[in-house]
């Protein structure tokens, strides 16, 4: 953190320090207006001049508002969150690659929309945030996929494959085009495949896969059955 960050995130937050780290905690949420002495935070300012800080502009032209004898500066961060600070901390930092974020939701009464939490995760590329809510949605939708029959595919071809074979069709039938194999573009092969997709019936293959698959589910089945036998049959004789 520049001395401007951990100036500013301690009005935000409560701060402790942690061995070589720093907790920071709000009762209700962080603070977005905050009051910070005037001569505190200049110094701040000035000595993390050059860092790479979301900051440092915004408490720049707060500075040049105040008047020079003035001993309290107002902030007023309703337009950075917090957590864009936290990020440009990760940003710079050598060690650090994130900063996780635990919140609770409470209320004084009841409410079915007044409990549950969220958790942030912030890294140098993303600010990504989930709710309990959600992850219980995420659940709900794992247990249902879980439930669904798998399915299994068949058949399946990418259009590199076609760009593989246009140039050895080219090369082994002189006749077929005057055409170089780079002169067939990625549209051309795209639009071919969704024709070929949509022509093709594979209702034998796939009757003759599915009752290949029911044969070999069976054999499997004796298999295992003739193992446990087989098996029950030598613990009787030891």
């Amino acid at each position: 953190m520049t001395p401007l960050e951990r100036l500013v995130l301690s009005h935000m937050f409560t701060a402790e320090q942690d061995g070589a780290g720093t907790l920071f905690f709000a009762d209700a949420s962080p603070a977005e207006c905050i009051d910070i002495a005037a001569a505190a935070l200049r110094a701040a300012h000035r000595d993390s001049a050059g860092a790479d800080s979301v900051l440092n502009a915004i408490v720049e032209n707060r500075l040049g508002e105040i008047a020079a004898a003035d001993t309290s500066a107002e902030l007023d961060l309703t337009d950075v969150s917090w957590s864009t600070i936290f990020q440009d901390i990760v940003r710079r930092s050598a060690t650090l690659d994130e900063i996780a974020v635990s919140s609770a939701f409470t209320c004084s009464r009841m409410l079915p929309d007044g409990f549950g939490g969220m958790a942030t995760l912030i890294t140098a590329g993303s600010i990504r945030s989930c709710s309990t809510d959600e992850v219980l949605e995420q659940f709900r939708k794992e247990l249902a996929a879980a439930a669904a029959p798998r399915t299994h595919v068949l058949l399946r071809f990418d259009e590199n494959e076609v760009r593989t074979m246009i140039g050895e069709v080219i090369a082994y039938d002189d006749a077929l085009t005057t055409l170089s194999p780079d002169a067939v573009t990625d549209d051309d092969i795209h639009l071919a495949c969704l024709a070929v997709a949509a022509a093709t019936q594979l209702a034998e293959e796939r009757g003759s896969a599915v009752f290949k698959a029911a044969l070999a589910a069976i054999q499997s089945a004796e298999q295992r059955r003739a193992d446990v036998k087989e098996g029950n049959e030598k613990g009787e004789e030891e």
